[in-house]
């Protein structure tokens, strides 16, 4: 607010127009889905130009019903992709904990694992391996977390391919197509006009 220029006015500008046209659309959730959760992970290594801060995000789904999403700038900078993308699967997998315990009190227990989709190799091979490397003795405390989930059979870590990654809309700027192609993944549809 302190030093604005034009680029933020065209910002400003684009996502007003974008509230426009989407003020119709709302989430819809179907009846006949099943009651699973599932979660999808990204991050966004040092997309600040600013601060070289990552972005996380992540989202949540019971059965195929867009529950929950987080979408934040972390508050450290990482050295690599893999340490960012480490500390938004920590963040996901608080989340996934919490929502399994939730759902359990109102009467829809999780009998299976979550599936914590992530993109990156690195990571999966990191929580599964169980020595810790000089590289990344310092995302350590998340690791512990993230594995204790995986020990207590909370979760899975299933790769998915970045193109299907759900999470990358809460993370980077994508192309029109791939926005479409995310936002009906995410089954935010436009509400039908009335006759």
């Amino acid at each position: 607010m302190q030093a604005l220029c034009q680029t933020h006015l065209a910002v400003v500008r684009c996502l007003l127009r974008y509230l426009k046209g989407t003020s119709g659309r709302g989430l819809f959730f179907s009846s006949g889905t099943s009651l699973q959760l599932e979660a999808y992970s990204d991050a966004d290594w040092a997309s600040c130009p600013n601060t070289r801060r990552s972005v996380s995000g992540w989202c949540m789904f019971l059965g195929s019903s867009f529950i929950s999403w987080k979408s934040k700038k972390q508050a450290c900078v990482s050295k690599s992709s893999t340490e960012s993308e480490y500390i938004a699967m920590s963040s996901t997998c608080s989340e996934i904990t919490w929502l399994r315990g939730l759902l359990g009190e109102l009467g829809v227990p999780q009998l299976t694992q979550t599936s914590l989709y992530t993109d990156n190799t690195s990571t999966i091979q990191i929580v599964v391996n169980h020595v810790f490397h000089k590289r990344i003795k310092h995302i350590k405390v998340d690791c512990h977390s993230i594995r204790e989930a995986l020990v207590r059979q909370e979760i899975t870590l299933p790769h998915i391919s970045t193109k299907h990654q759900t999470a990358d809309i809460f993370t980077k700027a994508l192309s029109r197509h791939h926005h479409k192609f995310m936002i009906d993944k995410l089954m935010l549809l436009d509400r039908p006009t009335s006759i």
